[in-house]
């Protein structure tokens, strides 16, 4: 009874000039709603002016883009065709700043708000929260030590920070920067925030990334880098151009010892089955330069220390002089040995010169005909050559 229903539904179907397909597309579609609004002052903003893009990914790969423009009231629409294993990301940019969101198959219906907010070169919109370096561990025969600081940062404004790449005066003053200690590297930056990239300033790294209102919650930013130390103890300062209101300094007591003038030192407490020192510190002025020291540093082995003092010196030039200096002393030492034979034997240094010149040209009588393999042609050879040198280091030392 329900397969008549279903064929009869078909050829009814049929009938009006429907095809099977586009009930098949149409079961398929899923149509995402959203609206872009302005999260200060909605009054005087168009939102008909921008660009709303969807990318539409197959895990990792792109699959297929659109684009719509707002209606009046700030509302699109995108109709799709959902699948497990895809994303829908949607953006939209505003004076330099992109704002996104992202579904799934399963929240396709969840409609979608994406807030923008007009733009501010003025870095003095952001605060620094709180501000932790923490030390990792280090590797007493590298004398290497690793760093993870952890930063959350506040936006209280009703505008996004964009970077000012064309601003006069010195350089990268409308960016978000952090310090570092002099020396860092192998630097790797992580934060909620999408796009942008890390550039390189003096003592530290600035971000390209926009910064919008915070709205509560503090955006995050972590990043983990390595120094190199020698000896016990290392430096860790670094001036903080934005302050913070709350600054931590904790190292793992078997690891090192931190210290600063700055700080208060609120002792040891274990955390994760690891026993932690932390000092901690408030109201770190904009510009203050912060004193950070680590000590008790794991010390390299004394094999260690040479490699690292020496470093390229010693395997270039050190190791090879004392192999060749071996090497000499053993020659002296052999022609001395064959000096005392020949000697005994009444054979003369032209003879034998004779006879090594006489095995090099039936060597190469023999290569020619095929009857010795390179490889054998070029032991023997050398070790011919190397008879003759030593031959004329002895007429030499018996002049």
């Amino acid at each position: 009874m329900r397969r008549a229903a279903v064929v009869a539904a078909i050829a009814w179907a049929l009938a009006l000039g429907v095809p099977g397909a586009a009930i098949a597309q149409d079961a398929a579609e899923a149509v995402i709603t959203g609206v872009v609004a302005h999260g200060a002052d909605p009054g005087s903003f168009d939102p008909t002016a921008l660009l709303v893009s969807l990318d539409v990914l197959e895990g990792v790969s792109p699959l297929a883009q659109l684009s719509t423009r707002p209606a009046a009231d700030g509302t699109f629409t995108f109709t799709v065709a959902p699948a497990p294993t895809r994303t829908y990301f949607l953006s939209v940019e505003h004076q330099g700043a992109r704002y996104s969101a992202s579904r799934r198959a399963d929240t396709l219906d969840d409609p979608v708000t994406l807030t923008v907010f007009d733009a501010t070169n003025d870095p003095g919109v952001l605060r620094f929260d709180t501000y932790t370096v923490l030390v990792t561990g280090a590797l007493g025969d590298d004398g290497i030590v690793e760093v993870l600081e952890r930063v959350a940062v506040s936006n209280d404004s009703d505008t996004t920070l964009v970077p000012d790449f064309d601003a006069e005066g010195p350089a990268m003053l409308g960016f978000l920067r952090f310090g570092l200690p002099s020396g860092a590297y192998n630097l790797d930056v992580r934060s909620d925030l999408v796009g942008g990239e890390v550039l390189e300033v003096d003592l530290g790294f600035a971000l390209t990334t926009p910064v919008p209102p915070t709205r509560g919650e503090p955006h995050e930013f972590e990043f983990v880098y390595r120094l190199d130390y020698d000896g016990s103890a290392i430096d860790l300062s670094r001036t903080m151009r934005f302050g913070a209101a709350s600054f931590r300094f904790v190292a793992p007591v078997d690891v090192a010892r931190p210290a600063s003038p700055r700080l208060v030192d609120l002792g040891a407490a274990e955390f994760d089955g690891r026993l932690l020192r932390l000092l901690e510190g408030e109201d770190i002025a904009p510009g203050e330069r912060i004193e950070l020291t680590l000590s008790g540093l794991p010390t390299p082995s004394l094999r260690a220390r040479l490699q690292r003092q020496v470093g390229d010196v010693y395997l270039r030039f050190v190791v090879p002089g004392l192999v060749a200096s071996a090497m000499l002393g053993l020659l002296v030492v052999g022609l001395a040995r064959r000096r005392r034979a020949s000697a005994a034997e009444g054979t003369s240094a032209a003879e034998r010169r004779a006879a090594l010149l006489a095995e090099v040209g039936a060597l190469e009588a023999r290569r020619r005909d095929g009857s010795v393999s390179d490889r054998s042609h070029e032991a023997e050879r050398a070790a011919l050559k190397q008879a003759l040198v030593a031959l004329e280091l002895e007429e030499r030392l018996d002049r």
